[in-house]
């Protein structure tokens, strides 16, 4: 990635790790890979591109064994699901 100024890498570093408990924003990570589409990116960019989403999503939510934040991270990724679903009219409204 780059940025012109110093001051805007902070700015998009602060972006990207000020969201790192946002159950939205780890449901949108966790899509990602799963929607997209080689296309006439060669082998190496298409792989390159799930994983930095698949690092992402580790950065987000790492690997855990305790029982209780495991069911937290699943319990948000439903809701996320769920709400990602419904009509654009009803979205509007949550």
């Amino acid at each position: 990635m780059f940025l012109p100024t110093a001051k805007k890498m902070w700015d998009t570093l602060k972006v990207m790790y000020e969201n790192e408990n946002n159950p939205s924003r780890v449901f949108e990570i966790y899509e990602g890979p799963f929607k997209l589409k080689q296309g006439d990116r060669s082998v190496p960019e298409f792989y390159d591109e799930v994983k930095g989403l698949i690092d992402e999503l580790e950065m987000h939510q790492p690997s855990v064994t305790d029982a209780t934040i495991l069911r937290e991270n699943s319990q948000d990724l439903a809701v996320s699901k769920f709400l990602s679903g419904l009509s654009s009219t009803l979205q509007s409204q949550v």
